[in-house]
């Protein structure tokens, strides 16, 4: 990748650039004639089905089942340490303080809890939180998983925000809300700009869900989520908060270490 440089830590870090956050609008990548599509779509993105289940591109029915394909076993093991975060999908990461005004601070603009939950969640519980931004690109698997054990305490589907000059986190977008095992209050926001580009893949009526199980899959190629931490719940690996303060993102992959539990609460 041209942008890439030598970061903070072990993991490759690029240069981020705000052009590639989310966007106002994206179209599914459902695909009329998925067989075609999925071909260039290899080859434009140097896509590397090795590490893939199927990894033959013809096994693929749907676009948006090769978008959102799956892993070989022990491909992405899932971190195993206590009181680790493990990370939910493969992209590239950006670690933020969440300040006591509970704005986000990204590439000098600031954005708020508040509107990024559609204003029916309770954004200071979040003051002086983490926020974690992973970023999606095209030749990423575009399916996600629960970071922890927990319950579902709320879901809601997001609208986009009118008049937003920018709407890197304001566009059409999910919200979970979760009680988990080792961060206690969490939300993940998934967006890719379309209302409809997410789907879910939880375990049916059930609230409860279990480390590592897949939680959903994008439609959209462009894609990314957004972890809320509250205070004092956990702390983002070292290499993350440098290379974010040197306006890098880091590459992160699914089911491995992003930070620990700070406090391990009862559950």
């Amino acid at each position: 990748m041209s942008n890439e440089v030598k970061g903070y830590g072990a993991r490759r870090a690029i240069k981020a650039e705000k052009s590639k956050y989310l966007p106002v609008s994206n179209k599914l990548k459902l695909g009329l004639f998925p067989k075609a599509e999925i071909r260039n779509h290899m080859e434009k993105y140097n896509v590397d089905l090795s590490v893939c289940d199927p990894d033959d591109p013809a096994a693929y029915e749907s676009f948006a089942d090769y978008l959102a394909r799956g892993f070989k076993e022990g491909q992405r093991p899932l971190d195993q340490s206590p009181g680790v975060l493990i990370c939910p999908c493969d992209g590239w990461l950006t670690a933020h303080f969440i300040n006591n005004l509970c704005t986000i601070p990204v590439n000098g603009h600031m954005y708020s809890v508040d509107k990024l939950l559609g204003g029916e969640g309770d954004a200071k519980e979040f003051a002086e939180g983490i926020a974690l931004i992973i970023r999606l690109d095209e030749s990423d698997p575009h399916r996600f998983i629960h970071i922890d054990d927990g319950v579902l305490c709320d879901f809601r589907r997001l609208d986009a925000e009118k008049n937003q000059e920018d709407s890197m986190f304001f566009g059409p977008r999910c919200c979970t809300v979760m009680n988990t095992k080792r961060f206690h209050g969490v939300v993940q926001v998934e967006a890719c700009g379309n209302p409809k580009g997410v789907e879910q893949l939880g375990g049916g009526e059930s609230p409860a869900f279990s480390r590592g199980e897949v939680k959903g899959r994008f439609l959209c190629s462009t894609a990314g989520i957004i972890l809320l931490f509250k205070k004092g719940m956990m702390f983002p690996d070292d290499e993350f908060m440098v290379n974010t303060r040197n306006a890098l993102e880091t590459r992160v992959r699914m089911g491995e270490k992003l930070g620990v539990a700070i406090s391990m609460m009862a559950f």
